[in-house]
């Protein structure tokens, strides 16, 4: 694969995601792909440009799933997740990229919400978008959700994370004291999510 066709495919992601309405989705994007190349610093580009791009159907107002339009959050999760591969997938379909490396860049997206699953690279890009919600996105989500949905978003993304990212994540401290304490409530429960892999 030509390195001007991967470069074109991130330059076309980037300027959809740093136009988003959400203050945070640029930078959380960057820092999911940091996350990455902290657990896999030989990641391949396909983990990279599908850390970077998982979220990109967020930027765009007319892709954008509405979650007041589901009962279920993980319902409403994995319609984000098949919205962003859609769009990513359109982009990629522009190039003349291997089947592999579609195929690979698409399930990584389309499986982005599950937790952890038996695909390791799946699990790491998994743990960078949990990490990076905690580190980057939690302060703006908190300022716009009331108490129990702050606590239940930050449960739902905890149980996501392997032992190696919950380990990661004590060594985290807000200055916001509701935060502080919801994060100390959280390492202490044992619940599990139920999510479901997308084929």
């Amino acid at each position: 694969m030509s390195i001007n066709y991967r470069k074109a495919i991130e330059n076309e992601v980037e300027d959809i995601i740093s136009r988003s309405d959400v203050p945070e989705d640029y930078a959380h994007a960057k820092s999911v792909k940091e996350w990455v190349l902290k657990f896999r610093p030989d990641a391949d580009w396909a983990l990279q440009i599908a850390a970077f791009a998982h979220d990109v159907e967020r930027a765009l107002p007319k892709r954008k799933v509405i979650r007041s339009k589901f009962y279920d959050y993980n319902d409403f999760k994995n319609a984000h997740a098949l919205s962003s591969a859609e769009v990513i997938q359109e982009i990629m379909d522009k190039y003349p990229l291997s089947r592999k490396v579609k195929n690979k860049i698409l399930s990584l997206i389309k499986n982005h919400e599950l937790g952890q699953t038996k695909d390791s690279d799946l699990d790491v890009l998994n743990d960078a978008d949990s990490l990076s919600f905690f580190k980057v996105n939690l302060l703006a989500y908190a300022e716009r959700n009331d108490e129990s949905e702050i606590l239940f978003r930050m449960m739902w993304g905890y149980q996501r994370l392997s032992e190696r990212a919950r380990q990661i994540i004590k060594e985290f401290h807000y200055e916001n004291e509701r935060l502080h304490e919801f994060l100390q409530r959280i390492l202490s429960s044992e619940e599990k999510p139920i999510l479901r892999r997308i084929e």
